[in-house]
């Protein structure tokens, strides 16, 4: 069955709506918004939950999921919704539960430690790039930007749904990691260490700090390694997800060709 909605004064519109503002309201009901043809499918197949799908008529022909919820929605509320307008389609998404405790780890596991990353973009570039190079693990801890913001989803061009993504304290992470046994490198701009000099090759962790201050002291001090990205020019740091491309590829180049 097919619903409508072509009202403003909708509940579901007024939902969608508060989804897509509301930090606190994703939180507490365990769901958030997705777009776009390619993303949603995405998302299905990276087994989460599709609450429901709302689309523009013009569009319903091109919905290759048919076993949903479906509301035809028009265009003027739409585009209060979405950033996207033109993709004509929206789906409101469950929370995939996940737990550290159950994942299985590999001899040669890569872990990405992101540590209060600020900007949702900067996080969803770097799962990007981090799905690109055939990683699944990222760790982010005491960050104040949740996990499934808009922004963070829409730069991740669906790469978040294929990672492991899982929330921790500070110590969590640290706990995690020296349990199993991991190289912990850290990302630090008065280290001596160029982040090519170290050995990617077995089970590590690189912890990358916010851009506006270092790796706080207590993840600072678990660190085997601390390494820098040399720089020539007259600026002193780089963008996050900059940064971090930068020591991931130099890691899968260790793993893949040297």
């Amino acid at each position: 069955m097919i619903n409508k909605i072509s009202s403003k004064e909708s509940s579901l519109f007024k939902y969608a709506k508060k989804l897509i503002s509301k930090s606190n309201f994703r939180k507490r009901e365990k769901k958030f918004i997705v777009e776009g043809f390619r993303e949603i499918q995405h998302c299905k197949n990276s087994n989460f939950t599709i609450d429901q799908i709302f689309v523009l008529k013009d569009k319903l022909q091109s919905l290759s999921i048919k076993d949903l919820k479906i509301n035809l929605i028009t265009r003027e509320l739409i585009e209060q919704i979405i950033y996207r307008e033109s993709e004509g389609i929206f789906a409101i998404v469950n929370y995939k539960p996940s737990k550290i405790s159950d994942l299985k780890i590999d001899k040669d596991d890569f872990f990405l430690v992101l540590q209060n990353p600020e900007k949702p973009g900067n996080i969803g570039a770097i799962m990007r790039t981090f799905e690109a190079c055939g990683f699944k693990n990222i760790i982010i801890t005491d960050s104040h930007t949740e996990v499934y913001n808009p922004n963070t989803i829409r730069a991740s061009l669906g790469s978040i749904f294929s990672l492991n993504i899982f929330q921790l304290t500070a110590t969590e992470a640290i706990n995690f990691l020296k349990k199993n046994n991991f190289k912990i490198y850290g990302a630090h701009i008065e280290s001596s260490i160029i982040y090519k000099d170290v050995d990617y090759n077995k089970r590590c962790a690189l912890i990358m700090g916010p851009e506006k201050s270092k790796i706080n002291d207590e993840l600072l001090s678990e660190c085997d390694n601390l390494i820098n990205i040399p720089m020539f020019g007259n600026v002193d740091s780089l963008n996050l997800s900059v940064s971090t491309g930068i020591i991931l590829y130099e890691a899968i180049n260790q793993r893949k060709f040297s």
